[in-house]
C-alpha cells in the first residue's frame, strides 16, 4: 500500500459552567458569543470540503449551556442588559461598560466603521456614561454583529441588512437581532449530529465540567509531573469526583448523540496512569495528550516518535493514546494569524511534506488545539485561512484526513507502552492549575467546603445532595484555576474569582449553613496585567554604554513569559523587554542571553514602517543600514528609534521578529496587535 500522511484534527470546544443555578442566571456570555461565531462556523467551514475530516471534542458543560440558550432557559444577564431599552439598573450599566467592546479590535471592531468610532469615544473614559441613547443602541447592535460568524453573515438576511445599514439602529432592530441569534443556537448541536452521521466528523468528549482529572484522582500526580511543586494544604480526598465527572460525561454524551463516545480529550490534555485506568475501565477506547508527555514517558525528545499510535497497558486493559504535534498545533493557534492565509497554508503543507518525506512509515500527525478562541485574531474570522487550507489538503495526494475514531484501523505504526507519565499540554506539568498561592488557595477552599459537607451530608435530602454535588463539580473546572496566579491575564479575572467562589457559596446555602469568611474573601483582590505595565514618565537612555537600572525606572515593562505562557516559554531567547520614550527617541531594552544572539537580526514593525538591525558584538553599538536605529549590545540589548519618524502619531502598532541563521526564532505579539500608546502617558513632574 502506498505510504500516506494521516492528518487527524481535533478541535476542542469547551466553556466552564457560567450559570448560577441558585439565582437561575448565566453570569458570563461566552457560550452564547462563541455559539453565534465559532461553534457553528468551525464545522461549517469543514463541511464544504468532502475529503476533509476532523474530530470535534464537545465538553458536556458546553453542550448543557447551549441547550439552556436553545430552550430559552439561560437567563443571561448581559443579554438581559442588551435587551433592556430603558432605565438599566446600576448592575446592567456595569455589565455594558465591561462587555460591549470586548471584541478583537483589529478584526472585529475596526471592520465595522461605526463600532470603531464608538470604541474610540469609549476609550476616553472607559465608560458609556457620555453616550447618547442612540449611541448605546448602536453599541449593542454592533457588539452582537461583531460576534456573528461568517455563516450567519453570509446566510441570514436580517444580519446582512444590519451590517449594510451600519448605524442608527432602532431598538426594534436590536431586539429582532437578539431574538434571531437566540433562535439560531439550537442549530449548532443539530449540525454536529448531521456531520457525525455522515462520518465527516467524529465526536469525542471530556470529563463533565472540565476538571484536571489527574489532580482530582491524586494530587501527587502534580509531584510526579514536577517534583518541586508546592501542593495545597488539603486533608480531604476528591477522588470520587473523578469517576463522577467521567461517568456523567459518558451518560450525557449518549443522551445527546445516541451512542457512547469512543474517545476523550481529558481537560487540558491532562493525563496520568490513574487517569488512563479510569478512562479504560469506563470503556473509553482512546485518549489524547501533548507530545511532551510522550517524551517524558520514553525519556527522549525524538520527534519521529509522536507520529505513531500508542497502546497503553492499564490495569483494566489497553487504551490508545495519541500525542499532538505541538509545533504544528501551536502554529495554527498562535502563529499563523500573524501571516496572510496563503503563506500560512503553504508553510503548514510544507511542514507536513517534510514529515512525510522524513519517515519510512505512514506518519499519523495529530493537530489538537482550542477550537474557539484563536479565530478572532485571524482576518475574516479565519475563513480565508481554512478555505485555502482545506482546499490544499484535498489537493495533496500524500495527505489523507482522518477522524480520531478511524485511527485504530489505519495501516500505521502501533507501538505499545507499559506506562504513561503525568502532565498536561502546557510544559508537561500542572503548574497552570496548582502550585501558586492563589491556585492552591482555590483548592483549599474546595477542601474546606467539602469538610463542612461531610459533617452535614447525613442530614441532607436527596435533592440537596444532588445540587451540592453539581456545585462541587462545577467548582473543580480547570478554568477557574487558569486565571489564578500570574500565568494569564484577563480584565475579567475578578469575575472568574467571584463565579468560582459563588459555586462554593451556593453549597453553604444549600446546606443552610453560615458562609465562612474564608469563602467570602476574594482570592484575587486586584488583578493587574502583569504581562504589560505602562510607562509613567519620560526616560533618558545612553545608547553608547551599558547604563543602569535607573534609566528604565519609569519605562513600560512587558513580560513575554506571561504572554507566551500557553506555549513553550523556555525556548524564548527574549523573556522580557522595556520600552519608554521622550520627545526625541523611543527606547527599547531587550533582556536576553546576548552572547548567543550576536549577529542575529531584528525586524521591527512600527505601524507601516519596517526597520531592521543586526545585533552587534558585546560592548559595541551600531546604527542600522539606514541610520534610523541605534543598537547597543552588552548585558542586555538597548535600541533607540528617533521619534521624528512618527511625526505627530500618538499610538503605534508595534511588533518584532528575531531571525537567526535565516530562521525566525521569536516573534511578538502572538495575538492581535500590541499598541504603544503615548497620548495617554501621564507625565510626572518631580520636585526635589
Amino acid at each position: 500500500m502506498k505510504k500516506k500522511l494521516y492528518l487527524a484534527f481535533l478541535w476542542h470546544m469547551h466553556q466552564p459552567y457560567y450559570k448560577d443555578d441558585i439565582e437561575n442566571k448565566t453570569l458570563m456570555p461566552w457560550v452564547f458569543l462563541h455559539g453565534i461565531k465559532d461553534y457553528y462556523d468551525m464545522p461549517w467551514l469543514l463541511s464544504r470540503f468532502s475529503k476533509v475530516k476532523a474530530t470535534f471534542n464537545l465538553v458536556p458543560s458546553l453542550i448543557l449551556q447551549l441547550e439552556f440558550y436553545a430552550k430559552n432557559m439561560a437567563n443571561d444577564v448581559l443579554l438581559d442588559a442588551i435587551e433592556n431599552n430603558y432605565d438599566p439598573s446600576p448592575q446592567q450599566k456595569i455589565l455594558l461598560d465591561k462587555y460591549l467592546f470586548l471584541a478583537n479590535e483589529k478584526n472585529m471592531i475596526k471592520p465595522l466603521n461605526r463600532y470603531d468610532e464608538l470604541h474610540q469615544k469609549f476609550l476616553l473614559n472607559n465608560s458609556l456614561e457620555n453616550f447618547t441613547f442612540n449611541e448605546v443602541v448602536d453599541c449593542k447592535v454592533l457588539f452582537l454583529l461583531s460576534w456573528c460568524g461568517n455563516y450567519l453573515r453570509s446566510s441570514n438576511p436580517l444580519i446582512q441588512t444590519l451590517l449594510n445599514k451600519g448605524q442608527n439602529f432602532s431598538t426594534m432592530e436590536k431586539n429582532m437581532l437578539l431574538k434571531e441569534l437566540i433562535n439560531f443556537i439550537p442549530n449548532i448541536i443539530i449540525f454536529y449530529k448531521d456531520l457525525a452521521q455522515k462520518k465527516q466528523i467524529a465526536l469525542s468528549t471530556t470529563p463533565f465540567y472540565h476538571p484536571i482529572l489527574p489532580l482530582l484522582i491524586d494530587f501527587n500526580s502534580a509531584v510526579d509531573a514536577k517534583p518541586d511543586v508546592k501542593l495545597p494544604r488539603i486533608t480531604t480526598s476528591l477522588t470520587a469526583y473523578s469517576a463522577l465527572h467521567t461517568k456523567s460525561a459518558i451518560k450525557y454524551f449518549q443522551e445527546i448523540f445516541g451512542k457512547k463516545p469512543k474517545g476523550f480529550w481529558p481537560a487540558e490534555g491532562s493525563i496520568s496512569p490513574k487517569t488512563a485506568d479510569l478512562l479504560c475501565i469506563n470503556g473509553v477506547q482512546w485518549m489524547a495528550s501533548d507530545e511532551d508527555i510522550l517524551f517524558k514517558t520514553l525519556n527522549t525528545r525524538n520527534r519521529s516518535l509522536i507520529y505513531k499510535n500508542y497502546k497503553l497497558q492499564t490495569r483494566y486493559g489497553l487504551i490508545d493514546v495519541r500525542f499532538r504535534d505541538r509545533t504544528l498545533s501551536d502554529a495554527i493557534g498562535f502563529e499563523y494569524s500573524n501571516h496572510n492565509a496563503k503563506f500560512a497554508v503553504r508553510d503548514f503543507v510544507d511542514r507536513l511534506k517534510n514529515i512525510y518525506n522524513s519517515h519510512s512509515f505512514s506518519p499519523l500527525v495529530n493537530i489538537i488545539l482550542d477550537g474557539e478562541n484563536a479565530w478572532e485574531f485571524y482576518e475574516n474570522g479565519a475563513e480565508d485561512f481554512f478555505t485555502i487550507l482545506y482546499q490544499a489538503l484535498e489537493d495533496e495526494d500524500f495527505i489523507e484526513c482522518v477522524t480520531m475514531d478511524e485511527v485504530e484501523d489505519l495501516p500505521i505504526e502501533h507501538d505499545y507502552i507499559p506506562y504513561i507519565s503525568s502532565g498536561s499540554w502546557i510544559n508537561g506539568n500542572f503548574d497552570i492549575w496548582i502550585g501558586s498561592s492563589e491556585k492552591n488557595r482555590a483548592w483549599e477552599l474546595i477542601s474546606l467546603t467539602y469538610q463542612y459537607y461531610l459533617a452535614k451530608k447525613d442530614k441532607l435530602n436527596k435533592e440537596q445532595t444532588l445540587k451540592i454535588q453539581k456545585e462541587f463539580m462545577i467548582a473543580q473546572s480547570s478554568d477557574w484555576f487558569w486565571w489564578y496566579g500570574d500565568d494569564h491575564y484577563t480584565v475579567l479575572a475578578d469575575e472568574f474569582d467571584k463565579l468560582f467562589r459563588k459555586h462554593l457559596i451556593n453549597i453553604f446555602r444549600l446546606m443552610a449553613e453560615e458562609i465562612p469568611s474564608e469563602v467570602l474573601k476574594p482570592i484575587i483582590w486586584k488583578k493587574n496585567n502583569n504581562f504589560h505595565t505602562k510607562a509613567t514618565d519620560y526616560i533618558e537612555v545612553d545608547l553608547e554604554k551599558d547604563g543602569n537600572f535607573f534609566e528604565w525606572v519609569n519605562s513600560a515593562k512587558v513580560d513575554l513569559q506571561k504572554e507566551f505562557s500557553v506555549m513553550d516559554s523556555k525556548k524564548m531567547p527574549i523573556t522580557k523587554f522595556n520600552y519608554g520614550y521622550n520627545p526625541d527617541y523611543i527606547y527599547f531594552l531587550f533582556k536576553c542571553d546576548v552572547e548567543n544572539l550576536v549577529g542575529s537580526k531584528f525586524i521591527f514593525q512600527f505601524n507601516d514602517l519596517t526597520l531592521s538591525a543586526i545585533i552587534p558584538k558585546i560592548g559595541s553599538y551600531i546604527n542600522d543600514d539606514e541610520g534610523f536605529i541605534k543598537i547597543f549590545s552588552a548585558q542586555n540589548i538597548k535600541i533607540g528609534v528617533p521619534r521624528v519618524l512618527f511625526e505627530e502619531i500618538h499610538r503605534i502598532k508595534f511588533s518584532f521578529k528575531l531571525i537567526k541563521d535565516n530562521n525566525i526564532i521569536q516573534f511578538f505579539p502572538i495575538y492581535g496587535d500590541f499598541l504603544i500608546d503615548f497620548e495617554k502617558l501621564k507625565i510626572k513632574h518631580w520636585f526635589v
